[in-house]
C-alpha cells in the first residue's frame, strides 16, 4: 500500500471526481483510476460508486477515509518534530567573566539545556577584554562581562549590577576586630583579582579613597574561586561581589565588614555582548529569549543599554 494511492483516494473523496483529483494532484485520470483499483485490490474490497452523476464511497471507503485522515495527521506531526528537531539542533558558543559564568548564567543554562536538550553548549571562560574580542571576531555568539572600551562594533546590554562586600573568616575578623572596627586597615591583607578585571580596577579605586595604603602587599588571584577559598582559609579581607559569597554569609562561614555610606563598595555591572547589527543565529535568538523571559533583559540593536525597569 503506497502513499500516492492513499492520496488519490482521499482527494477523489474530497472532490467526488476523477477528473478534478487528478487535477488538484497533477497527475493524469488514468493514473488515479490505477490507484483506487490497486486500492481496492489490496484491501478486497470496493471503496467507491460510480455514476453518471457522481462519485460515492461504500462503507468501507467512508471507513477507510477516516483512517486516512488520522494517518496524514500523524505524518504532518513526524513533519512537525524533524522541522523543530532541525532548528533547535546545533551549537551554542558563550564566553562569560567567572562571576556570569559560574552564578549568573547556570539557572539560565539549566532552563535552556531542558528546553533544548540538542543544543551543545560551549561556554568559555575569559576577562572582559579576552570576551569582548571572541565576539567580535566570531569566535563566540554572545558574550557576558563587565564593559569595555573601544569596541565600537558591539553591543552591551546592561545584563545585571552585583555590588561589591568586604569579607573575611569568622577568625580572620575576630583577629583584626578592634582594626576593622575603626577602619584601619593598615595590618590588614587584602585579597584582589588580577589587574585587567573590573573587580580589581573598583577594588584599587576604592582603596584609593581610603586614603591608607601602607597596608601589607596584597594576594592578586585570577579567578574568584581562589578569592573565596583564600578568605575561608583566614589569609586576609577579600572584595567580592556579593553574589559569589552569599551562601557563605548565609551559613556563616564569611562575614561581611560594614562600612559606613561614604566607603559603600561600588557595584560591578555585567553586560550581554553581541555583534551590533547583525542578526541572530537561531540558536542564539532562543537564549537572548530566554535571558529576557527570565529577567527582563532589552537587548538594543542601536546600543543603549537597559531593562525593563530601567527608564
Amino acid at each position: 500500500m503506497k502513499i500516492d494511492h492513499l492520496l488519490s483516494f482521499r482527494k477523489v473523496a474530497q472532490t467526488g471526481s476523477f477528473t478534478r483529483a487528478a487535477q488538484e494532484l497533477f497527475i493524469t485520470q488514468p493514473t488515479v483510476t490505477h490507484h483506487i483499483q490497486q486500492l481496492e485490490y489490496e484491501l478486497g474490497c470496493s471503496l467507491l460508486i460510480r455514476s453518471n452523476q457522481d462519485t460515492r464511497l461504500t462503507p468501507e471507503g467512508e471507513e477507510l477515509l477516516v483512517k486516512v485522515g488520522e494517518l496524514f495527521r500523524l505524518l504532518e506531526e513526524i513533519k512537525g518534530i524533524a522541522s523543530r528537531k532541525k532548528v533547535i539542533s546545533g551549537e551554542l558558543k558563550l564566553a562569560a567573566s567567572s562571576v556570569m559564568g559560574t552564578y549568573f548564567l547556570p539557572p539560565l543554562l539549566k532552563i535552556f539545556s531542558d528546553k533544548y536538550a540538542d543544543i551543545d553548549i560551549n561556554l568559555k571562560f575569559g576577562n572582559s577584554y579576552a570576551i569582548a574580542t571572541w565576539v567580535q571576531d566570531g569566535f563566540v555568539d554572545v558574550g557576558f562581562a563587565p564593559w569595555v572600551p573601544g569596541f565600537t562594533s558591539l553591543v552591551f546590554d546592561k545584563a545585571t549590577a552585583e555590588p561589591c562586600v568586604l569579607v573575611a573568616s569568622p577568625a580572620y575578623c575576630e583577629a583584626h576586630r578592634d582594626a576593622l572596627r575603626n577602619l584601619d586597615f593598615s595590618a590588614v591583607r587584602f585579597i584582589l583579582r588580577e589587574k585587567g578585571t573590573r573587580v580589581h580596577e573598583l577594588a584599587m579605586g576604592w582603596m584609593k579613597r581610603l586614603g591608607r595604603m601602607d597596608a601589607p602587599t596584597p594576594l592578586i588571584t585570577g579567578d574568584m574561586e581562589s578569592s573565596k577559598n583564600l578568605v575561608l582559609s583566614g589569609v586576609g579581607v577579600a572584595i567580592i561581589p556579593r553574589c559569589c559569597v552569599e551562601q557563605s554569609l548565609r551559613v556563616g562561614s564569611m562575614e561581611e565588614i560594614k562600612l559606613p555610606e561614604s566607603l559603600r563598595m561600588p557595584a560591578v555591572e555585567y553586560f550581554v555582548v553581541r555583534r551590533k547589527n547583525e542578526k541572530a543565529e537561531p540558536i542564539s535568538e532562543l537564549l537572548l529569549s530566554e535571558l529576557n523571559e527570565r529577567y527582563g533583559i532589552r537587548l538594543q540593536k542601536n546600543g543603549r543599554l537597559g531593562t525593563e525597569s530601567s527608564s
